[in-house]
C-alpha cells in the first residue's frame, strides 16, 4: 500500500528517504509513482533548491538526475569599479564570465552608427554575428530608416563595425578575490522535508500501526496539503506544534548526532529512531518528532535504529543503535 495515497492496487516505486540529489542513499518501496513524483516535486525540489544544500552538492560533486552539479553562486554580480558597470556570473567551474549586455545603438552627429556591446573575451568569436544581427535590425527599424541608406550602404556600415571590433583589445577588469551577498533559507521548505523523512521512517519501522495513528494521519495530511498547485497558506511554527515536530535539534541531541558522525554532521543525513520518536539531522540542520502514539505500538519498544547517509564516502545504511555506538571508531 502507498503510504501517501493509501491505495493498495498501485505498484510501489523506490523512494529515497533522504533526497538522492542531496546524497541520500537509503531507498525503500513506499510510494506509488504518482505520489513519488508529487513528493519529489513539491517537497524534495524546494529543499534541494536551498543555497546551503546546493553548496554541499557543489562541494562534494553530487549530481542530480540530469547529471549536473548545481552552482550555488549563480547570481549576477556587478563590478562597481568598472566604468561600464559590467556584470559577471561564475560558470560551473567558478570562473568569472562577463554577462552579455544588450547592445546599444545610436546615430551620431555625423550621421554614422554608434554601437556599444560587452562580451566575455572567451565569447569574442560571437561578436561579428552579434554586430550583424544588431545593426541589421536597427537599420531596418524606423529610427535606422531615417538615414536613408541604400542596402549597399547598410552592408558597408555593418562591415566597418565588424572590422572595427577586431581592432579592439580585451580590457582587463580587476575582480575582488571574494564575493559578497546574502542567502535566504526557506525554513518552510526545510520543515516540510523533515516531516517527509520522519513520516517515511516511522511508516517503515512501525508499519500501518503508525500510519493509522493520529500522529501518522496528521503528518500524512500535512504532506498531502503541500502537494498542490496552490497550497493553502500555513505557518511553520504553528505546524510544528500541531505535528509535534520541533524544527530544531536541542543541544544534547545535537551532541549525540556529532558523536555518531564523529563531528562530521554537516556531511551526513541521519535519523535516529527510538521508542518515543525520531531525531532527524540533514547536513547539520534538523528536527525532532515526539509522540505518545508510539507507546501504543507493540513493536516500538524494540526499535532503536539509525538511518545514515554520508555524502562524501562515509558510512551509510540502516544500523541498530547499540551496534553503531559500539563501533563509532570504525567509520
Amino acid at each position: 500500500m502507498c503510504i501517501l495515497c493509501l491505495e493498495s492496487h498501485k505498484p510501489l516505486t523506490e523512494e529515497h528517504i533522504f533526497p538522492e540529489a542531496a546524497g541520500g542513499s537509503i531507498a525503500k518501496h513506499l510510494l506509488c509513482k504518482a505520489c513519488n513524483d508529487k513528493l519529489g516535486h513539491w517537497i524534495d525540489a524546494p529543499y534541494l533548491d536551498q543555497k546551503h544544500i546546493q553548496l554541499a552538492r557543489a562541494t562534494y560533486k553530487i549530481q542530480g538526475k540530469t547529471g549536473k552539479v548545481p552552482q550555488p553562486f549563480s547570481d549576477t554580480y556587478t563590478i562597481d569599479e568598472s566604468e561600464s558597470k559590467l556584470r559577471i556570473k561564475l560558470d560551473s567551474n567558478f570562473a568569472p564570465r562577463v554577462v552579455p549586455q544588450t547592445p546599444r545603438v545610436w546615430i551620431t552627429k555625423n550621421r554614422e552608427i554608434g554601437l556599444i556591446l560587452s562580451r566575455d573575451v572567451r565569447d569574442k568569436k560571437e561578436i561579428p554575428k552579434v554586430i550583424r544581427t544588431t545593426l541589421s535590425r536597427f537599420l531596418n527599424s524606423e529610427a535606422g530608416q531615417q538615414l536613408g541608406w541604400s542596402e549597399e550602404e547598410k552592408e558597408q556600415a555593418i562591415q566597418r563595425s565588424i572590422e572595427g571590433s577586431k581592432q579592439v583589445s580585451p580590457r582587463p577588469e580587476k575582480i575582488q578575490p571574494y564575493l559578497s551577498g546574502r542567502w535566504t533559507i526557506d525554513l518552510k521548505a526545510l520543515f516540510a522535508e523533515y516531516v517527509k523523512v520522519i513520516y517515511e521512517i516511522c511508516c517503515i519501522e512501525f508499519s500501518s500501526q503508525f500510519r493509522d495513528s493520529a500522529s501518522g494521519q496528521r503528518l500524512r495530511t500535512f504532506l498531502l496539503a503541500q502537494c498542490a498547485t496552490a497550497p493553502a497558506p500555513w505557518d511553520w511554527i504553528e505546524a510544528a506544534k500541531h505535528l509535534n515536530v520541533a524544527p530544531q535539534v536541542p543541544p544534547d541531541l545535537d551532541d549525540f548526532i556529532k558523536r555518531l558522525t564523529k563531528n562530521n554532521q554537516h556531511t551526513y543525513h541521519i535519523a535516529v529512531v527510538t521508542p518515543s520518536g525520531v531525531v532527524c539531522s540533514m547536513l547539520g540542520m534538523g528536527a525532532v518528532f515526539h509522540t505518545k502514539d508510539l507507546e501504543q505500538i507493540a513493536t516500538a519498544s524494540d526499535v532503536a535504529k539509525v538511518y545514515m547517509s554520508s555524502i562524501n564516502g562515509g558510512k551509510s545504511g540502516i544500523f541498530a543503535l547499540g551496534e553503531l555506538l559500539s563501533h563509532t571508531d570504525d567509520f
